[in-house]
């Protein structure tokens, strides 16, 4: 037998080496591309979680003076990655916290120096700086803290939010001790603070340690601060007041240890009497809730952006300073964080949910001092990432610190990535499967996904996130036919709403007329933009009319509040191409112009804390900066969405 010239067995080894080398090239794609990408979002997660430590930090750094108690924070010094089965990491990303070298403060008033700080001595402070070090998300540097102001560099420039000045007020809190950490563990700090010391000055100058120049000062960090000037003063910057009368209070808190040392004792210099404070019970302000007391009380974030707190002195002390602070600045943030009684002892400040949780409230004053708990519900957080389609009709989800990322769900309908649906603790995508027409959800992350309706949904169309009327948090949609406005949640499946016998898309709930209560914002015939009051009749009514003639069915977003004052206005796109905002009457602000016909986005896309508009034009996403003062335009760089879906 003869085998010369036999190739049976070429086609076999051909065959595997060709399949061995899709496997060897998906490999290298996988590990060169999607490793690195989901290493860059779970470095982007654990920043924006430093960032949040720092401003408990902050928090707790208030709240050890006020309480005179022991507090700590925790810092998550590093990142670190998913076991993989098949893919490499790289090793984990840690980051170092460390103080920065010591200088003196000081307080003068007309030339003479004002013991303020220390009781004897030279007082001194120091920074408090976390550096990360990245294996991928590169934008970040550092996040420090020095004289109650947190900054945040970044490569293009360095955010700033400080509570060292407020008005008539400078509040002094020395750091003392040294911190030396490095690693990817959690770091407890504790903070042990001294007592506090007040005393009225006019026109003082203050001379602090920083790691900003005094053009820093003067064009970012004072900001509205009208009434100083930062000037050089050698390796320090020398703070000038212009006001007239400061309250002036300084405290010294050491960093895992007791104060270096301590302020005068206090001698009331700055005018309290003996006075107990006191919080008045929150009921019957917009959004509360049962339980509500003196002592405690619930917020409903759904009705109501922000609560009024009132407190009260006992017996009445007018022109008194009251110091506000919370205890969990993720949860919610206070302003004023000082305030004057009036002539009847009485001041107020006002929370600002940031999540859902508990926090607690404290008030300051004369040596007395009272704590409130404040539990937020149902709170719709302003949101980073925006939400489209790709070419390939895929949810995609773009944030500006990580860039996109693709989910597998294709959709044919969008809606805003605002809040927990589910109540599986991460926040949901609203979608119209592109295959079924049924509405899903869907997380961030492409996980959970969960089909909601059993009536199929309009399209082309948007989605509304929210609570109206009562119900639970759920999805509002267009049904089928056109006629009739659902809502749907994983609990309580499709429930008809109102049946206004045309509607092409529905915005959400929102309270757009400032009367305490949400409205439901939808496009109803002819493209008209309506709303419906609680308690609508739910057979043959088309609601009150908000906007004539929408640019098409679709081109709109959320209602949001924009400006802060509680009243939400809704964004869209006209017959002629222009971006608008319109509130209830159809009161319109011009934006752009010439903009494409399709769904835009509410979104902190800058994360500096104020809501921008997102759209598309000219086959690009871009979105308003600034929208109470420049309303400037923005390009995001990324042109993947599709028109038909837009960008929620």
């Amino acid at each position: 037998m003869v085998f010369r010239g036999d190739e049976r067995g070429q086609s076999v080894v051909i065959g595997s080496l060709l399949v061995f080398t899709i496997l060897v090239l998906s490999f290298s794609g996988y590990q060169a591309f999607v490793v690195p990408e989901q290493n860059a979002e779970i470095e982007a997660d654990h920043h924006r979680t430093v960032q949040d430590q720092f401003a408990e930090l902050r928090t707790n750094v208030v709240n050890a003076v006020e309480s005179d108690a022991t507090r700590s924070t925790a810092i998550d010094l590093g990142a670190t990655y998913p076991s993989r089965a098949v893919a490499l990491n790289p090793p984990p990303a840690a980051g170092r916290l460390d103080t920065e070298e010591v200088g003196p403060v000081d307080v003068t008033e007309g030339g003479a120096p004002k013991d303020v700080c220390s009781d004897g001595g030279t007082p001194s402070t120091r920074s408090l700086v976390y550096t990360s070090n990245y294996n991928e998300y590169r934008p970040p540097q550092s996040i420090g803290y020095e004289n109650r102001v947190v900054s945040r560099d970044y490569r293009a420039g360095t955010l700033f939010d400080q509570r060292l000045v407020d008005s008539g007020t400078i509040s002094l809190y020395l750091l003392t001790g040294e911190v030396n950490a490095n690693g990817v563990d959690t770091y407890s700090l504790e903070l042990n603070a001294s007592r506090e010391y007040t005393t009225t000055l006019v026109d003082p100058n203050v001379r602090v340690p920083s790691r900003f120049d005094s053009d820093t000062w003067n064009e970012e960090i004072l900001g509205e601060e009208s009434n100083v000037t930062a000037t050089p003063s050698g390796d320090r910057v020398r703070l000038n007041f212009t006001g007239g009368e400061y309250e002036v209070s300084c405290a010294v808190i050491g960093l895992n240890g007791e104060p270096a040392y301590t302020p005068p004792p206090d001698d009331g210099a700055a005018g309290d009497a003996a006075y107990e404070v006191r919080w008045r019970d929150p009921s019957g302000e917009n959004g509360t809730t049962a339980p509500c007391s003196d002592t405690e009380c619930t917020l409903d974030g759904n009705v109501s952006e922000t609560l009024d707190l009132t407190v009260e002195t006992i017996p009445t002390a007018e022109d008194a300073t009251v110091r506000f602070a919370v205890s969990d600045s993720t949860v919610g943030t206070v302003t004023p964080a000082t305030n004057e009684t009036d002539s009847a002892g009485q001041t107020a400040t006002t929370l600002h949910p940031e999540a859902n949780g508990s926090v607690k409230i404290y008030a300051a004053s004369g040596g007395s001092g009272d704590v409130i708990d404040i539990t937020v519900e149902n709170f719709v957080p302003l949101g980073i990432r925006a939400v489209f389609t790709d070419s390939n009709e895929k949810v995609t989800t773009a944030e500006q610190a990580t860039g996109t990322t693709t989910l597998a769900a294709d959709a044919q309908v969008l809606g805003p990535l605002v809040a927990d649906i589910d109540g599986d603790s991460s926040d949901d995508i609203p979608y119209v499967n592109q295959t079924s027409g049924k509405v899903h959800i869907v997380d961030p992350d492409g996980s959970d996904e969960t089909k909601l309706s059993s009536n199929n949904s309009h399209s082309p169309s948007l989605l509304g996130v929210g609570r109206w009327d009562g119900a639970k948090t759920s999805v509002y949609f267009a049904g089928g036919g056109q006629s009739k406005i659902y809502r749907t949640n994983p609990s309580e499946g499709d429930v008809e709403v109102v049946n206004p016998n045309g509607v092409d898309a529905v915005a959400g709930p929102a309270n757009i007329d400032s009367d305490d209560a949400n409205e439901l914002v939808y496009v109803g015939s002819s493209q008209k933009l309506r709303y419906f009051e609680q308690g609508a009749e739910p057979e043959g009514n088309e609601g009150t009319i908000i906007y004539d003639q929408l640019g098409s069915s679709n081109s709109l977003g959320r209602p949001a509040d924009f400006d802060g004052d509680g009243t939400a206005r809704i964004p869209m796109v006209d017959g002629s191409g222009r971006l608008l905002l319109v509130d209830s009457n159809g009161d319109e602000t011009e934006l752009d112009s010439s903009v494409t016909n399709s769904p835009v986005a509410a979104v902190d896309w800058d994360t500096d804390g104020e809501l921008e508009i997102m759209y598309l034009k000219d086959g690009s996403l871009k979105y308003i900066d600034d929208i109470t003062g420049s309303q400037t335009v923005e390009d995001t760089g990324i042109t993947e969405p599709r028109q038909t879906t837009g960008v929620t």
